[in-house]
């Protein structure tokens, strides 16, 4: 609460000071009542609903390929929705069933009041579900951010369905409690995350300014995509922003960071699905070599990728990239280790980011001098 609290101070300080200046201006924004040209493309793909079994709520989903196809399923992160898909789903429909979900909480899908609606079984559910009522019985797990997380606790939990694992920019569970308990000093590179586990503050902080904070997440010169031929228009960014600015969407989506610790409270085990993770470089969320030891995280055979200049938003900001690699992957061309320890990495810097995963959450604070 303490790393909450001074993130909060600072928070306070700059709303009043904005405030002050220019009071109109800062405690303005607008909801958004129709959905920008970019979700309604129709060359991304088909817009579909399915209903959990699990939970009876409704989610929201982008298909394009053929569903006979091997199934390639994209869990988004924050603040995104499945459009943050959209160079990937267009990519691999080809080859196969490609489908970009809304999560629970986010874009279209249903979103729960209740905090205890987003415990990490329930999440896990969802997945779980989807897959099922897609008419398949696994798939190609592509997750990034928290979307990364939830593909980690989905393979340690299901691993019969998961052909193949892909995540981006997401620490394994254990690594980052790991982390956590060997670096208490860590909880403060955090702040953003435990600043959200405050009621109301975050939704005011994160709306001001007509979602200042939030643009500069996605599109700021510090922590926003940095490859200048792939940034967010303006018409892309609302993409991102119509369902935010609905009342109830933040605290929705903020859900995730507010069930935090009781999600990554998780037993210690090894993930034995053939792996790939991928890293943009300049996300400056893991910091090598800090947290000391090693523990075999992946068991199965692992691929390591970090792409250089490149932010936290990989596959939106190096799409030819990040889509090589996948071909790569998918299709047995890259190098993977069967080593049943710590697998094979494709550098020194990668071997130590799945050793390390000290968490080091710049973007929020970035964003905030960005504000």
């Amino acid at each position: 609460m303490t790393v909450a609290a001074i993130t909060a101070c600072l928070v306070l300080i700059r709303i009043i000071w904005n405030g002050f200046w220019d009071p109109y201006g800062t405690f303005h924004w607008t909801v958004r009542q129709r959905p920008p040209a970019c979700l309604r493309d129709p060359a991304l793909g088909k817009h579909a609903y399915l209903y959990g079994r699990s939970s009876g709520l409704r989610f929201h989903y982008v298909t394009k390929g053929d569903h006979r196809k091997p199934l390639m399923l994209f869990l988004h992160g924050f603040p995104e929705n499945w459009y943050s898909w959209r160079y990937q789903l267009v990519e691999f429909s080809r080859c196969y069933h490609t489908v970009a979900l809304d999560l629970r909480g986010c874009g279209n899908s249903d979103a729960p009041s209740q905090l205890e609606d987003y415990s990490l079984e329930k999440l896990l559910y969802d997945i779980r579900d989807t897959i099922d009522e897609l008419g398949h019985s696994s798939c190609i797990l592509v997750g990034h951010d928290w979307g990364g997380m939830l593909a980690w606790h989905f393979a340690l939990e299901r691993p019969d369905m998961v052909q193949r694992l892909v995540i981006m920019n997401a620490p394994h569970p254990a690594s980052w409690l790991d982390a956590v308990l060997r670096r208490p000093s860590q909880l403060l590179r955090s702040g953003h995350a435990c600043f959200f586990q405050l009621p109301f503050l975050p939704e005011i902080a994160l709306s001001l300014e007509d979602f200042k904070l939030v643009r500069s997440m996605l599109c700021g010169g510090r922590v926003g995509i940095r490859n200048s031929a792939r940034r967010l228009t303006e018409a892309q960014l609302e993409g991102y922003l119509y369902r935010l600015s609905h009342p109830g969407a933040l605290t929705a989506s903020l859900s995730y960071y507010r069930s935090l610790l009781s999600n990554t409270l998780y037993k210690h085990q090894d993930v034995a699905v053939t792996s790939m993770l991928i890293w943009g470089e300049e996300d400056n969320i893991l910091v090598e070599g800090m947290s000391g030891g090693t523990r075999p995280y992946v068991r199965g055979p692992v691929v390591v990728h970090t792409i250089p200049d490149c932010s936290h938003w990989v596959q939106q900001d190096q799409p030819e990239v990040v889509n090589n690699l996948l071909w790569d992957f998918l299709l047995d061309r890259d190098s993977i280790s069967n080593h049943t320890t710590h697998g094979l990495f494709s550098n020194a810097s990668a071997s130590g980011a799945l050793n390390a995963f000290d968490i080091k959450y710049s973007q929020w604070k970035g964003a905030i001098r960005e504000v």
